[in-house]
């Protein structure tokens, strides 16, 4: 590695970043197979200056390849476990993160060999519990939102559609595998083992966040900055909803994304107007109701006024494109449970608290200016104490400095003292 001089930037070797058996089985699936080829020039950036989520360290690399005479250009983006800061990295290895990214787009290979091109998600082209490559998708045509903006209707509705397309596959996925074993199949019964909650149940990370949403009520709140014993009350609801956020009897169940906002998803436009997004970053799946999904997604991507006033149509428009992407034998076995378009509302209502205490939770992190937001949370020197101890004081002091950061926190926690701290 080196420094190149004037913007400070590190220059990465190809190998620091990948390794020959990487490189080979990302041109090999580039490529036609059969193709002699070599790499005759490349170039290896950290992304540094845009966002692109919490849970590792990301780089975009760009190959020149010569296969049978032809040039071809390979645009890659690649995710690894940090290599800098061991108590993040020994955070996300405990917790299986790249391990269940690696278990989606196993799936995704399978669905994809039986059903062809998916339209809501792209295949990788390694992906391990360490690592994971895959085409840049802005190569593609795709391209990303500003990660502190909210969603218009036009953007909630493409991408409702694609999270009704994942959860269907998922679904009927599981309806063949059931067939297959003459015996009910799930995912959470064949991957269990790395399918369970880290953060979002009784743990210090979620006391912290107790903590920080109670003192941003008391700093920021004109409302609700003087509320007897806010910290117990608002630990109990915490806690009561990530109670909520499990598998159900009777009722169904999918593998959930659980981290859809605004950054995990990519978008690609038709005269400027958004015409499908896919879905990335599958690292917080979980296993449960389709519902939650579409709460996380509208409480991490959209306003307040935008959920009063669209709301309903956003739930019929999942609700739609998900029946439409069904096989028969799964319509079936919906029937039996009797998980209809009202039994879906019900649902969702149900995931509401939930929703809003992901957006609650990850707002401090992923609203932060990203160069700030490095600072603050890639220092190993402060990783723990702002993990697991407090993390009020660099988010306050962000607060005064960003007026966007500290309005959509605001809103979030006091719609959420509004709804559920009266009771």
């Amino acid at each position: 590695m080196k420094m190149v001089e004037g913007d400070n930037q590190i220059e990465y070797k190809l190998e620091d970043v990948l390794t020959d058996k990487d490189v080979d089985c990302i041109i090999n699936k580039s490529l036609k197979n059969g193709l002699d080829w070599q790499v005759v020039h490349y170039v290896v950036k950290p992304v540094v200056n845009e966002s692109t989520g919490f849970v590792g360290e990301y780089f975009k690399v760009k190959l020149q390849v010569e296969a049978d005479g032809d040039s071809v250009t390979l645009k890659l983006f690649v995710k690894r476990v940090p290599r800098t800061n061991q108590p993040k990295a020994d955070f996300i290895n405990d917790n299986h993160f790249y391990k269940r990214e690696a278990l989606v787009y196993q799936l995704i290979e399978e669905l994809t060999a039986i059903e062809g091109p998916l339209i809501w998600c792209t295949k990788a082209l390694v992906h391990n519990e360490n690592l994971l490559v895959m085409a840049d998708l802005r190569s593609l045509g795709y391209s990303p939102r500003p990660q502190t903006e909210t969603l218009d209707l036009a953007h909630a509705l493409v991408t409702v559609a694609s999270a009704a397309r994942f959860h269907a596959a998922i679904a009927n996925y599981e309806t063949r595998k059931s067939s297959q074993h003459l015996a009910p199949w799930t995912i959470s019964q064949e991957y269990s083992n790395i399918l369970g909650e880290p953060t979002f149940k009784d743990t210090l990370w979620m006391r912290c966040a107790v903590k920080l949403t109670a003192n941003l009520l008391k700093t920021f709140s004109n409302q609700h900055n003087n509320i007897d014993n806010l910290e117990s009350k608002l630990q109990k609801l915490f806690l009561q909803a990530c109670d909520d956020m499990k598998e159900y009897e009777n009722t169904l169940n999918v593998l959930i994304h659980k981290d859809l906002w605004i950054n995990n998803i990519m978008f690609r436009y038709e005269d400027g107007v958004p015409v499908n997004a896919l879905l990335i970053d599958y690292q917080c799946i979980r296993y449960g109701p389709p519902s939650f999904d579409l709460m996380i997604f509208l409480y991490c991507s959209t306003s307040r006024s935008f959920r009063e006033q669209y709301e309903k149509k956003v739930f019929h428009q999942y609700f739609s494109v998900f029946v439409d992407n069904l096989e028969e034998a799964t319509k079936q076995r919906l029937v039996e449970l009797k998980y209809d378009e009202k039994e879906f509302l019900r649902w969702c209502e149900r995931s509401r608290m939930f929703g809003a205490l992901i957006a609650i939770g990850i707002f401090p992190y992923i609203l932060m200016d990203p160069t700030a937001a490095k600072k603050t949370y890639d220092d190993p020197e402060t990783y723990d104490e702002y993990l697991v101890v407090d993390r009020t004081k660099p988010v306050v002091a962000h607060c005064r400095q960003n007026a966007v950061y500290r309005q959509r926190q605001l809103e979030l926690c006091e719609e959420f003292v509004e709804r559920y701290a009266g009771k």
